[in-house]
């Protein structure tokens, strides 16, 4: 792992909790990859979510995308509309993204946007917030991840959330030794791999006064390597 010290943007000097994304909210039709390649028949193989298998899995992704962003797992509003972090936690990560250049747009139609488990988790009795995926469900989903990585082949990786650093990097990965760094993954070589906390409300990692300086390091590393990618794709 490498550190790289990169000015964080203006504006993330406000601090991660008080930044939200208000305006529009585009809530369009997950993307899939065209019919007859190979992403599209994993897609198309993965399985389906719900008591009865009903619904889709949370993604979207046509196999364009040169930035590739991991989560955790859907919110049961995700599952409604099949998209990725279409809710609260959506509007949060996508303020993170706007101070790192990256649009609404952009995150909706040049991202593509998988977890680590693709189904809604459901919570726990009594809890107010969602339940991680179970050991079953990361052991059923890993593989499926690993493939979209190997398939798409990106050049930018994001890894939001605990869950998401521990599938790439171990189960003793830490987000203070992974925040604010660019980090080599194994699984996707020639990538160049990122990590940010999860931007979940019901997240504490962020009320430490250095962990929110990790984050501005994160989302000024992040802006810089998106507007590199960008240079290089025009």
């Amino acid at each position: 792992m490498t550190a790289i010290e990169v000015p964080a943007p203006a504006g993330a000097a406000v601090g991660p909790k008080r930044v939200r994304y208000t305006g529009p909210w585009p809530l369009p039709a997950p993307r899939r990859a065209l019919t007859g390649t190979a992403l599209r028949a994993l897609q198309d193989a993965m399985p389906g979510c719900g008591d009865a298998g009903e619904s889709a899995p949370v993604l979207s992704g046509d196999g364009t995308e040169r930035g590739m962003l991991i989560g955790q797992a859907p919110g049961w509003r995700e599952i409604e509309t099949g998209l990725p972090f279409a809710h609260d936690a959506g509007r949060r990560l996508v303020g993170w993204l706007g101070l790192a250049g990256i649009s609404v747009t952009d995150f909706r139609e040049r991202w593509y946007v998988t977890s680590v488990g693709k189904c809604y988790p459901g919570r726990r009795p009594g809890a107010s917030v969602d339940s991680p995926p179970s050991t079953a469900e990361v052991r059923r989903w890993s593989p499926i991840l690993d493939e979209e990585v190997r398939l798409l082949g990106p050049r930018l990786i994001v890894l939001v959330g605990g869950l998401a650093q521990r599938h790439a990097f171990g189960a003793e990965a830490r987000l203070d030794d992974l925040v604010g760094r660019e980090l080599s993954w194994e699984r996707a070589p020639g990538s160049i791999t990122l990590a940010l906390p999860h931007p979940s409300g019901a997240s504490t990692w962020l009320n430490r006064p250095e962990h929110v300086e990790l984050w501005q390091r994160g989302i000024g590393l992040l802006g810089s390597r998106w507007a590199a990618l960008k240079e290089h794709v025009a």
